[in-house]
C-alpha cells in the first residue's frame, strides 16, 4: 500500500482516533498483489484504492467552484462523501498533478473547508535552488516558500489545520 497510509493510520489510532474509510489514489499502475500484500486484513475493507491519476478543473474553475468537477476529482468526492461531522485528514502529493487545484479550492471555498479538518500538503515549489528530492518537472514554477507559507496561512484561517508534507 502506498507507504504513508499505515503511517498515519497509526498515527492517529495512537491518538484514539480510528479511521471509518481511508481514501488513496495512485496514478501510476500497481500491481494488486504487491499493493495489497503489506495492508494488515483489519484495514483492508476500510480501504478505497484508486489507480488512476485525479483529474480537476483549471486553478480558476476550482477556485471558483462554479463548474462540476470531473468524476476522477478529489474535490468530488470529498463534497459526495464528506460531511460535517467527520473528521477528515487529507494528505495532498501529487508529483505533477493538480496540488494546487484541490489546496486552493479547499483554502477558498468554505463548502469544502468546512468539510476537511487537517491538510498535509507537499508544496513543490522553488526554494533558491534547494533540492527536496522532488523531479524538476513537478516543482511549480514562480511559487516559493512565501507563497506555500501563505496557502498554509489561509488554509488554517479558514479552520484547517495544515502542515507541510516533505
Amino acid at each position: 500500500a502506498g507507504p504513508s497510509i499505515p503511517l498515519f493510520y497509526n498515527l492517529y489510532r495512537d491518538r484514539c482516533l480510528e479511521f471509518d474509510e481511508i481514501f488513496a489514489w495512485e496514478g501510476l499502475q500497481q500491481d494488486p498483489e504487491k499493493w495489497w500484500g503489506p495492508v494488515p486484513a483489519f484495514l483492508k475493507p476500510k480501504i478505497n484504492f484508486y489507480n488512476f491519476y485525479i483529474e480537476e478543473n483549471s486553478l480558476e474553475e476550482s477556485i471558483k467552484g462554479e463548474k462540476e468537477p470531473p468524476k476522477a476529482s478529489v474535490l468530488r468526492k470529498i463534497l459526495e462523501t464528506a460531511t460535517e461531522d467527520d473528521f477528515v485528514i487529507l494528505k495532498v502529493d501529487i508529483d505533477g498533478g493538480p496540488e494546487l487545484e484541490v489546496v486552493e479550492a479547499i483554502a477558498n471555498r468554505p463548502e469544502l473547508s468546512r468539510l476537511v479538518d487537517e491538510i498535509f500538503f507537499e508544496y513543490h515549489f522553488d526554494y533558491d535552488g534547494v533540492f527536496f528530492g522532488w523531479g524538476k518537472d513537478v516543482i511549480l514554477k514562480n511559487k516559493n516558500v512565501d507563497d506555500a507559507i501563505g496557502l498554509l496561512h489561509r488554509l488554517r484561517a479558514a479552520g484547517v489545520r495544515s502542515h507541510f508534507w516533505i
